[in-house]
């Protein structure tokens, strides 16, 4: 019987925390102790603590907070990409600006000091399956930020992009043509650039918040991205915005006709 519980028993993702603050080392250990499948290896109070203690433990997760990297992060993240190791940011105050600068540096995922544990644990499971997390609190913002960066920009070099998201091909295929997106899906993604809400969209289409949800699934699928954020990038470094943007007003009038 123990040898088959054993069996059963998931893999612990194993987190390596890099924080000078011990109280929050010790909630971590009492959050990840609770959970089957986290485990707290070790908590490291500097920068050359935390690359001896790499070397020795082998995170899966680096759990950084930001307050000991000071001007030596981009140091920091080249030490941990060496490692193949997952980079969260623990940081409640870090701006659009700042959370894309992270992203561009390796970060997987940015979450606030004030995030609870559940949120938290589900953000390390994420980052560890490829995805990229950053707080819904900060999404918005974020998207707005990077609209405003495509609005503004000389038109000299893309915004950046998620590492695997390739640079439009230049070969003056539409959209549509270049990645399989019927007209609504893109009229949804021009949407999303602009920092609307899923209610937003459902109101502005005249369709329900589950159709939204689905047409996202499936523009998630297409474009090889996994959440809101990357989908924003994706769209920005493709300029697929300002393409499908309105839908007319005819077929507006239709849609909210069908819904009511």
């Amino acid at each position: 019987m123990q040898e088959a519980d054993m069996a059963d028993s998931p893999k612990k993702i194993s987190i390596l925390l890099a924080s000078d603050f011990p109280i929050l080392s010790d909630s971590l250990i009492a959050i990840f102790k609770g959970t089957k499948d986290l485990k707290l290896v070790g908590c490291a109070t500097s920068l050359d603590d935390l690359v001896q203690q790499m070397v020795k433990l082998h995170p899966e997760v680096v759990l950084v907070d930001i307050s000991i990297t000071c001007d030596r992060f981009s140091d920091l993240l080249a030490q941990i990409s060496k490692r193949n190791a997952r980079v969260l940011v623990i940081n409640q105050d870090l701006s659009p600006g700042q959370t894309l600068e992270a992203l561009r540096h390796g970060v997987h995922g940015v979450v606030g000091r004030r995030t609870t544990p559940d949120l938290l644990c589900k953000c390390v499971r994420a980052v560890v399956s490829g995805d990229i997390w950053v707080g819904r609190g900060v999404t918005a913002e974020l998207v707005e930020f990077l609209r405003n960066q495509a609005l503004h920009h000389d038109g000299t070099k893309p915004a950046a992009a998620p590492e695997g998201i390739l640079p439009a091909n230049g070969n003056g295929d539409s959209p549509e043509n270049r990645f399989g997106l019927t007209k609504r899906e893109l009229q949804i993604v021009n949407a999303l650039v602009e920092a609307q809400t899923n209610k937003d969209i459902a109101e502005t289409f005249g369709i329900s918040e589950y159709t939204v949800k689905h047409h996202l699934t499936n523009i998630f699928d297409k474009l090889g991205v996994y959440n809101r954020v990357e989908l924003a990038l994706f769209a920005i470094n493709h300029r697929l915005c300002g393409t499908g943007v309105a839908a007319a007003p005819t077929e507006l009038a239709e849609n909210k006709s069908k819904t009511r």
